[in-house]
């Protein structure tokens, strides 16, 4: 089965392309949606699906904004842009980027999945044709970037926790995180929790700063606000009233 990631900000258009594809006899897997462009690049970066549908204009991050930013993190993933702009700089854009495909709203359903299939064949044989390095530092970085995405919700995650669950030297996790990401670990860490937050912030609008603290591995909630405002300028509850 392929993995198929779903990206739009209207509701209608989301669940109806998730309908239509779940009831195609293709080998096509559903393997998540998101309604705006944080939530879409965290289940980019978890689900690393071999296409993602993705509308242009989003709250948070643009479809093509989310492009730019997980290239590093699914360079396989094949990007089919939908929109309902016909316009040539947002499809010279989605070019200069290495979109797949451009469709425009309405979507013919044939070509749809015409699309989709070429798609998957293409981000499979691109895995099939690529040789990773196989030396050791190589995995350890890899298996310490992977155990940073999945425990960040953790408010224990600390190097101390990466450096004995991996059996590496804080020293030498310091220096692969840097080289890896260009950031230390704590940014790079207070980067996913934020990026987390903000789709939380814009997927619920009844969630607490508190609810969303706990949920990103914050234990004090003042300590999250104070963060939060640090890295987009404002309050969670101002970032919502600008963006919902």
């Amino acid at each position: 089965m392929y993995d198929i990631l779903i990206c739009d900000d209207e509701s209608t258009i989301r669940n109806g392309l998730k309908h239509l594809i779940e009831s195609s006899t293709m080998k096509f897997n559903v393997a998540g949606t998101a309604s705006n462009g944080f939530e879409a690049l965290r289940l980019i970066k978890e689900i690393k699906p071999e296409v993602v549908l993705i509308d242009i204009n989003m709250p948070g991050l643009t479809g093509l904004e989310v492009m730019r930013e997980v290239s590093a993190h699914a360079p396989f993933t094949k990007f089919i842009i939908i929109s309902g702009y016909d316009e040539f700089q947002y499809a010279q854009q989605a070019i200069q980027l290495k979109a797949f495909d451009y469709l425009l709203k309405p979507i013919d359903k044939k070509n749809l999945f015409v699309v989709i299939e070429k798609a998957c064949n293409c981000a499979v044989k691109e895995k099939k044709d690529c040789h990773y390095p196989t030396a050791e530092n190589s995995n350890i970085t890899d298996e310490t970037i992977d155990y940073i995405y999945k425990n960040y919700r953790d408010s224990e995650l600390s190097l101390s926790n990466i450096s004995k669950d991996l059996h590496v030297s804080e020293s030498y996790l310091t220096r692969i995180i840097k080289k890896k990401t260009n950031m230390s670990f704590s940014e790079f860490l207070t980067k996913l929790r934020m990026e987390e937050a903000i789709s939380l912030i814009l997927s619920d609008s009844s969630i607490s700063s508190l609810n969303v603290s706990e949920k990103t591995g914050y234990k004090s909630q003042h300590y999250f606000c104070k963060v939060f405002k640090s890295y987009t300028g404002m309050t969670p509850t101002e970032y919502r009233k600008k963006h919902m």
